[in-house]
């Protein structure tokens, strides 16, 4: 990716560095503590080493035997010690002087029967056994003194065990050389370690600076955040990693939210788990919670070919059910202006033949009647029914009445109001719509001598009641029982499914649907719906 070449190169580089620096600080820091121990613990072991040699010599029976002859050449005891400097790996030089200062063994056989030249050790003051640095024949050195008695528990003088400072010396830089090798591999393997975490880093950061990443992840929930849909992001176990604003409104919770889905009754984890394991999308999935009707849809996360999440999307239908109820009230109103039209061309006639017989003043009159008459009834319905959707509806109704000559009178009190109710338009014209309906098809198939028609709308919280009240020839005896059924009508073939689907809306909202009818008189339909638990059903 050439465009992120120097961004990719950049994180890389400064990961890598951060590592490697770190690291290497940290061995030297470590190995610095390491040498300084084990230095330490060298040097003790050393000087121990050098003091129980001191001491194993001089508390031999046979050196103790030796020493207080005068005439000994201390033949056996420089064989037992000459083996035993030869086992030792850490002494240079062993000397048995005698209490008047001569050489009896010494490790240079040079030397011995000479006289000791060297540092007068002062048992008095530190001890019978004790560790001081000098110097003699052989350089600079750390020396051992043990003093020497004889059975009779008289000085009859020293052993000096010496460890020359340059084998001391070696011993050091052994240390230091094996604790620099070890770093340098530690940092060698740190090196290398940091490359791969730096490369894995970047692979994961898709090439991008944090700052980058930074801005992309604000760039991100501002988009998320201006959907006017909600968004639920889910991982792959179930668990919630981001909601938008929207969503927690959705989801009646706001600010902090739960990251477990099943707190969320909006929400279907057996959903969620069939987009996880099938990588297959759900939609149209319709859920109410409180007042809110939601339409949810689920979305597979896909990733190298692989499912890792979800990604929920709640959809408020609360607008978009406005937005049909207003397509509805325009559908109706284009019904309204189509009966309207018929009915004024008759008007129109009406006049021109007053006109023509030079009925002026009956023509004046007859004006003024019709539009005083629609203007109050218009009126009447805007003012009273805050439903767009029922009031097309009904103005509709008025003038395809007029039309067919029968007079529609809407119910004195009547009136739908929104704060009382929250029922889906299209159910509630379906119901006016088709009872309406049924009447005016019966008064229009049958010579009646009164041809009206009354309809009431009455709501109060929670609950609204319909009444169509026609003068029409009444419902026969033989099909009162079945009036509700599919299929079964007094109009003739292709009715019939009217009442039937007035009756499936009823059930739906818990309501109830009766009437009252009277041959030759007419028929009375009062239909009452429920809203379940503060707000309609999910329909």
């Amino acid at each position: 990716m050439k465009k992120n070449g120097r961004q990719i190169t950049k994180i890389q580089r400064d990961i890598f560095g951060a590592m490697v620096i770190l690291t290497i600080i940290m061995t030297i820091i470590t190995a610095i503590c390491s040498i300084i121990l084990n230095l330490k613990f060298e040097k003790d072991h050393l000087e121990d080493n050098l003091r129980h040699v001191a001491f194993t010599i001089s508390n031999s029976v046979q050196i103790r035997n030796e020493i207080s002859d005068a005439d000994t050449k201390m033949v056996e005891t420089s064989e037992y010690l000459d083996s035993f400097k030869k086992a030792l790996s850490h002494v240079d030089v062993i000397s048995i002087v005698s209490k008047d200062g001569t050489r009896l063994y010494h490790t240079s056989k040079d030397l011995v029967g000479t006289t000791y030249d060297g540092t007068i050790p002062d048992f008095d003051s530190n001890g019978h056994i004790y560790i001081a640095s000098d110097i003699g024949p052989s350089g600079s050195q750390r020396r051992a003194y043990a003093a020497i008695y004889d059975e009779n528990g008289e000085y009859a003088g020293f052993a000096l065990v010496v460890l020359l400072n340059q084998n001391i010396y070696r011993i050091i830089v052994n240390v230091i050389a094996i604790h620099l090798v070890v770093a340098i591999l530690v940092i060698a393997v740190s090196v290398l370690l940091s490359r791969f975490i730096s490369r894995k880093i970047k692979h994961q950061l898709l090439g991008y600076e944090p700052d980058t990443i930074s801005a992309m992840y604000s760039v991100r929930d501002n988009i998320l955040e201006s959907f006017e849909e909600g968004v639920i992001a889910i991982d792959y176990d179930e668990k919630i990693l981001f909601m938008n604003k929207v969503a927690q409104k959705i989801c009646g919770v706001e600010g902090d939210y739960s990251l477990n889905l099943k707190d969320y009754p909006i929400l279907s984890v057996k959903d969620v788990r069939s987009v996880l394991k099938t990588s297959e999308h759900l939609v149209g999935n319709q859920m109410r919670v409180g007042n809110t009707d939601a339409l949810v849809n689920y979305y597979p996360v896909v990733e190298d070919g692989k499912t890792i999440g979800a990604i929920c999307v709640l959809i408020d239908r609360t607008e978009y059910t406005k937005i049909a109820e207003d397509l509805s009230g325009v559908k109706f109103l284009v019904e309204s202006m189509r009966a309207n039209n018929h009915d004024f061309t008759n008007k129109l006639h009406v006049i021109l033949g007053l006109v023509q017989m030079g009925a002026n003043k009956e023509a004046i009159e007859y004006i003024s009647n019709i539009t005083s008459i629609q203007q109050a009834t218009i009126s009447n319905v805007m003012r009273n029914f805050e439903d767009p959707s029922i009031a097309a509806l009904l103005i509709g109704k008025y003038s395809r009445a007029s039309e067919l000559n029968i007079t529609l009178n809407i119910e004195t009190g009547s009136q739908y109001r929104r704060s009382d109710v929250s029922f889906n338009s299209n159910d509630l014209v379906t119901v006016i719509g088709n009872l309406v309906e049924n009447a005016f098809e019966a008064m229009n198939s049958n010579d009646v001598d009164v041809r009206e028609l009354t309809v009431g709308v009455f709501t109060k919280p929670g609950a609204v009641l319909i009444r169509v009240d026609d003068t029409g020839p009444g419902i026969s005896e033989d099909i009162r029982d079945h009036v509700f059924d599919s299929g079964v009508t007094t109009k003739g073939e292709a009715h019939g499914s009217g009442l039937f689907l007035v009756k499936q809306i009823v059930n739906r909202y818990n309501g109830t649907i009766e009437f009252e009818t009277e041959t030759g008189v007419g028929t009375s339909f009062t239909v009452t719906l429920i809203e379940v638990d503060g707000g309609s059903k999910n329909v």
